[in-house]
């Protein structure tokens, strides 16, 4: 059988151009491959609703575990709201939602099978099996990483407790606790009264990541807001490359999404906004035309990445780790919700751009900046 699309990985990406064909071209013919028996592997997206243009929602409202009507940060002297709603995703829903999605008539779902090699229109299996199609899209994803960057590393348990969590809002970076390896906050995402992810998060130049230590630093969080006993429920953790060089992405087929094609925001580990603008990009236009759609959404996109990788040079190469907590409370404590929501989205204008860096100068080490001469690059505003 021949396939209009051959997807090969079911993570986030795949999933989303899934819902966006079904959503614009109900009758495509999908192929969907991967090797885990699982879709989305055990992961928790999560997303900012200004993340979402607003005809998209009916693509990825059914894959929606847990919504709120704003987010906390926490640093030391700044406590703040963001009126902003935020919402996650956890792959138990994501693989149900897509497995539905996918299983119609002329389509097909093939887990437990792993890619041997890919071109412009056949995905050829390890056990000699072949697929065709009129596009086909890699979305496998990749560890290898070729450029210079920093990292974000975090472990997360998702615990049941005895009595409910005291707020109901989730804190997406509480930096009041003690800093070390880089910039530390912990992440908790309240997705019912006694249910709690906490993660501890270090944006690190080292993707060294020591399980046993995260999980006695989420322990001692949960101790220190008052509880004595809680179960696990779910562990997940990740190392997530945060370059400050290196070229935005430069689509060719078949076209590779994710990390490995540079589909990603730089500047926070958020793959959703971009994921799913190139997913609508795709699905708009005839399986032929995928690589041209992308191809625009990276233009458009081209110096808004660049951009946040320029941060990147600075928080990485121009500050001190041991003060890179005081770059984003700057940030909190100077930009407006719509200019964050903008910021998180890549939909950021030029004056939101001039904006992060004006103001309060960040703290930056003269030293680093006499022996790291790259870092006195400007980041690129629009041309």
């Amino acid at each position: 059988m021949r396939f209009d699309y051959l997807i090969a990985g079911g993570g986030l990406q795949a999933g989303l151009l899934v819902l966006a064909l079904r959503h614009r071209q109900p009758t495509a013919r999908i192929a969907l491959i991967e090797r885990a028996e699982k879709l989305g592997g055990n992961h928790t997206w999560s997303f900012h609703e200004a993340d979402v243009p607003t005809t998209a929602w009916p693509v990825i409202q059914s894959l929606i575990t847990a919504s709120w009507p704003a987010y906390r940060v926490r640093f030391p002297g700044l406590q703040r709201i963001v009126r902003s709603p935020y919402h996650s995703i956890l792959s138990d829903q994501f693989d149900a939602v897509i497995r539905v999605a996918v299983e119609r008539q002329g389509s097909l779902l093939r887990q437990g099978a792993e890619v041997a090699s890919l071109t412009v229109n056949r995905v050829t299996l390890t056990d000699g099996t072949e697929f065709n199609g009129r596009c086909v899209i890699d979305a496998r994803g990749s560890t290898v990483v070729t450029e210079p960057c920093g990292w974000q590393t975090f472990l997360g348990l998702e615990v049941e407790l005895d009595s409910p969590w005291p707020d109901e809002l989730p804190t997406i970076m509480d930096a009041t606790v003690p800093q070390d390896d880089g910039y530390r906050f912990v992440y908790v995402l309240p997705l019912s009264p006694t249910r709690v992810l906490i993660e501890e998060t270090y944006f690190a130049d080292s993707p060294t990541l020591n399980p046993d230590h995260l999980r006695e630093r989420v322990g001692d969080y949960l101790r220190a807001a008052g509880f004595k006993t809680w179960r696990v429920l779910r562990e997940e953790s990740g190392v997530l490359p945060m370059p400050w060089s290196g070229r935005t992405p430069t689509p060719a087929a078949p076209l590779r999404t994710g990390a490995a094609g540079g589909w990603f925001h730089p500047a926070t580990g958020y793959s959703f906004p971009v994921a799913l603008r190139l997913a609508l990009a795709v699905a708009a236009v005839e399986p032929e035309q995928a690589t041209h759609a992308a191809t625009s959404l990276a233009r458009r996109l081209g110096w808004r990445l660049r951009f946040a990788r320029s941060l990147n040079r600075l928080l990485f190469r121009a500050v001190r780790p041991a003060n890179r907590w005081r770059v984003f409370r700057r940030l909190y404590r100077s930009l407006p919700d719509t200019t964050l929501a903008r910021f998180y989205s890549l939909e950021f204008t030029a004056a939101d751009a001039a904006r992060i860096l004006v103001g309060q100068p960040p703290p930056i080490d003269p030293i680093r900046l006499i022996t790291r001469p790259e870092v006195w690059s400007c980041p690129p505003l629009p041309r």
